[in-house]
């Protein structure tokens, strides 16, 4: 199926290497490493062909997965999800997904390749299957940050009507390998809300797009086989709206699930009802186009001018919708020119700006309150000539950010409920909502 398979970091550093026919000498990895450095910032395709070798590659949490295959007509598809489930269970074995976490446990990641593959065709990409075949004692590593951008904020537990809260980084930990330890783990169970909003904002302040993409995510360390119920809104709907409702209802334009939840349970009393997989998987996934419950995050204004001095003055008012007791976090402007900058300069003593590849102006708040509003002016010299029209064609600004605890569609795990048939079964249940800025442009 595949001749071998390798794990490189965002740079083109070797991590993983395993050669599963002997066909190709180590140097294949050149090939690729080179089409990474011509690439620079952006991703290589999924599907490349270089002197006749077939690479089929994914990248997660910053590391490029990819197999050479044996053969050029294989099918890719069921490569890159191949891939995706090895990702899948590298993580959950080591707890985290990243270059730290991979060589404290190299000797567990060549385990898991060996009991996953034979000869490069695909035997177990299961996590709970693979439990008794593995023997390394994985070394757990925090992740300050995972997948998505998360910050290190706090998760909150359902169980005591969000009173308690832990840190993030306890949802990192690996899951327990031989018996003894799955009796020791903690019962826990951890649920995320992820949105990630896909938004365009015109320059006259209309919003032309506006997409939610959603996932209810679960990272079970129950013992025992028990079921679980998790209770949404109410007022889900989806396709059409009830007349009667109009607004007030949350409307899914598209939903997908797992295939361990009963679906029939969710249409009579919206409840995501199923017995949880071992691991992390997505539960619930959702789509939803311009019928938004919430306000948008962010709102901004932009004046732009040159003056005498050759200078362009950018003046951004940046402001933050959500309610005043949340926050956005890790706010990040990218301000594209289409010409050479030599400097840039602003008036905010309190943010960062940079400068990266002479066109590029990266404006970092590292936090914004809401109902907070910031004000910034940035004094901007080219390079070389000055261009004729200095202040035309400037943008469209990007924006990256993340916000706890507040979502957009207002979907949010009422309760949860565990059910399991042994008496004093007292799992810990903790949960989160994330709303993601994934893709959201302001045109100027």
């Amino acid at each position: 199926m595949i001749s071998l398979f390798f794990v490189l970091s965002s740079i083109g550093e070797v991590i993983v290497y395993k050669d599963f026919r002997n066909q190709f000498t180590r140097a294949v990895t050149e090939g690729f490493i080179e089409s990474i450095k011509e690439k620079g910032s952006q991703r290589i395709p999924p599907i490349l062909i270089l002197d006749g070798k077939t690479y089929v590659s994914i990248f997660r949490s910053g590391l490029y997965f990819v197999a050479v295959l044996a053969e050029p007509n294989l099918s890719h598809l069921f490569i890159i999800e191949s891939l995706g489930r090895i990702a899948e269970i590298i993580k959950d074995y080591c707890g985290t997904l990243n270059v730290k976490a991979i060589r404290a446990n190299l000797f567990l990641v060549h385990e898991l390749l060996e009991e996953s593959l034979d000869f490069g065709i695909f035997q177990c990409l299961d996590t709970a299957q693979l439990r008794p075949l593995v023997h390394y004692e994985p070394v757990v590593v925090h992740n300050i940050k995972e997948e998505v951008g998360f910050s290190p904020d706090a998760i909150f537990d359902l169980g005591l009507n969000f009173l308690n809260q832990i840190s993030s980084n306890a949802a990192t930990k690996p899951i327990a390998i031989g018996a003894q330890k799955q009796t020791e783990q903690r019962n826990e169970i951890f649920i995320d809300v992820i949105e990630k909003l896909n938004v365009t904002i015109e320059r006259d302040g209309v919003v032309s797009l506006a997409e939610i993409h959603g996932s209810v995510r679960l990272k079970s360390f129950l013992q025992g086989s028990p079921e679980l119920k998790i209770m949404l809104n109410r007022d889900l709907f989806v396709g059409d709206t009830p007349p009667e409702l109009g607004r007030k209802c949350i409307v899914l334009d598209e939903c997908c699930f797992h295939k361990c939840v009963n679906r029939e349970l969710f249409s009579k009393e919206r409840t995501l009802h199923f017995k949880p997989p071992v691991g992390e998987c997505v539960i619930f996934t959702y789509i939803i186009r311009d019928k938004l419950k919430n306000p948008l995050p962010f709102r901004m204004s932009v004046e732009c001018a040159d003056v005498e001095s050759k200078e362009v003055h950018l003046t951004l008012k940046l402001k933050c919708n959500i309610p005043n007791n949340k926050r956005c976090s890790l706010i990040n402007l990218a301000i594209p020119f289409p010409y050479d900058l030599s400097s840039v300069a602003s008036n905010d003593k309190t943010t960062t700006t940079t400068l990266s590849c002479k066109r590029l102006i990266h404006w970092q708040v590292p936090y914004m309150d809401g109902g907070q509003e910031k004000h910034v002016v940035f004094k901007i010299k080219p390079l070389g000539e000055w261009p004729d029209h200095p202040t035309s064609n400037i943008g469209p600004i990007s924006v990256l950010f993340e916000s706890q605890s507040y979502t957009c569609s207002d979907i949010h795990i009422k309760r949860l409920k565990v059910t399991e048939s042994r008496q004093n079964y007292m799992p810990y249940k903790w949960a989160r909502s994330v709303t993601h800025g994934d893709n959201y442009i302001f045109r100027v």
